[in-house]
């Protein structure tokens, strides 16, 4: 058997299970992250996360704006941290999270990292938070999501509540028009 996996891949077992695709993607990375995540102090889940949403676990993933690799780095963004090899998954992941520390100390929300790691930092700079892209808008949310963020879904619903909020005209008895969101007595 000819393959390109390298040679601390386990045992033939661990690595047919693997080529037969018995093996869970994710797994397949596991120590590459959990290093990488300890080396800049970045929770491992939160990669997970990243990685899970840019490119499924897919090494070879490439997106129409040339983004490349499991934590898909933009070529330029590769280069910046010293990636060589962006379709190698160590190089990748460790230039992602290397990245993604850079964006950690750069901004203070969650929701503003997650949407420079998408959009650009330039674009959080320039909206003052995330973008009113809506590719940037629902990334931010879908790793959130899956990085478990319970504010995340507190926002959702109170923005949901929000949305649906009816906004009704009121005539007081002195002409003067009210409109409101609050519900009023009608009787």
């Amino acid at each position: 058997m000819i393959t390109n996996l390298g040679t601390d891949r386990g045992t033939l077992k661990s690595l047919e299970a693997e080529v037969a695709g018995e093996v869970d993607p994710e797994s397949r990375y596991r120590r590459l992250i959990s290093e990488e995540a300890s080396r800049y102090g970045i929770d491992e889940t939160l990669v997970n996360a990243i990685i899970r949403v840019e490119s499924n676990f897919d090494p070879l993933a490439v997106s129409v704006k040339n983004c490349k690799g499991l934590m898909q780095l933009h070529p330029d963004t590769a280069a910046r941290f010293g990636v060589k090899n962006i379709f190698d998954p160590a190089q990748n992941i460790a230039g992602g999270v290397q990245f993604l520390s850079y964006l950690l100390q750069t901004f203070d929300k969650i929701d503003h990292v997650l949407a420079a790691y998408n959009a650009g930092e330039n674009a959080v700079r320039r909206y003052s938070g995330i973008p009113p892209y809506r590719e940037t808008i629902e990334y931010v949310e879908r790793v959130k999501a899956l990085y478990g963020d319970q504010e995340s879904e507190e926002a959702r619903a109170a923005a949901q509540a929000r949305r649906s909020r009816r906004i009704t005209r009121v005539v007081d008895p002195q002409g003067r028009v009210l409109l409101t969101n609050v519900p009023t007595d009608t009787r």
